[in-house]
C-alpha cells in the first residue's frame, strides 16, 4: 500500500471523481453549504461526501467508512421527491459499480433515510467502505 493514499483528501478528491457531475453538479466535502445559499439556490439536488472517524491503517492495507448523503429538494407538497432520490442513487450504485482505480476499491455497505431540519430536504445517506491498496 502507497501510505500517500490515506491521505484523506486524497480519498475525497478521488471520490469527487467519480461522483461530482454524475449523481449531482453540487457536491460538497464535511459541510453543506449556509443553509440561506441552499434556500435561495434553484438546485433540485446537492451531494455531502464525509469520512467521518478517519482512515485505518492495517500497514498492508487502509479501511475506513464514507458516508454520501444524497439530497434531493421536496415536492411543492413537501413530500419527499422519491423519484428524484432513486435516479441519485440508481447513479451512485453505477458509479460504485463502475469505478476502478489502483488504490481505492469501495463497496456499498448500508443507507439511511434522514431529514435536513435546517435546509428542510431529505436525504438518503449511503454508506460506503473504502479500502486503500
Amino acid at each position: 500500500m502507497i501510505k500517500d493514499s490515506i491521505n484523506i483528501s486524497k480519498i475525497e478528491t478521488y471520490l469527487n471523481s467519480i461522483i461530482d457531475n454524475v449523481v449531482s453538479k453540487n457536491t460538497f466535502f464535511a459541510a453543506l453549504p449556509d443553509a440561506s445559499i441552499v434556500k435561495s439556490s434553484d438546485w433540485q439536488d446537492m451531494v455531502l461526501i464525509d469520512v467521518p472517524s478517519g482512515i485505518k491503517d492495517f500497514d498492508a492495507y487502509g479501511q475506513g467508512i464514507v458516508f454520501v448523503a444524497l439530497y434531493a429538494r421536496p415536492l411543492e407538497s413537501g413530500r419527499k421527491n422519491v423519484a428524484k432520490m432513486s435516479q441519485m442513487e440508481t447513479k451512485l450504485n453505477e458509479v460504485i459499480r463502475n469505478a476502478t482505480s489502483g488504490n481505492y476499491s469501495i463497496m456499498r455497505n448500508d443507507v439511511y433515510s434522514d431529514y435536513d431540519t435546517d435546509i428542510k430536504w431529505h436525504c438518503n445517506i449511503v454508506e460506503l467502505l473504502i479500502t486503500i491498496v
